[in-house]
């Protein structure tokens, strides 16, 4: 992925986020989910809970 460099207007290539397994499983299918920032995502059925999620 390319991301513009504000502070010299060159494009540099910019390497993903890695999700980081938690120590929760998946509500819908008891997989383990996957944490990325405030999020927990379900590598096998795609389930996504927010952190402002009760």
């Amino acid at each position: 992925m390319l991301e513009r460099d504000d502070r010299d207007g060159v494009m540099r290539e910019t390497q993903p986020e890695a999700c980081e397994p938690v120590r929760e499983e998946c509500e819908v299918c008891g997989s383990e989910m996957f944490g990325l920032h405030c999020k927990l995502i379900c590598s096998n059925c795609g389930y996504r809970r927010d952190c402002s999620d009760p």
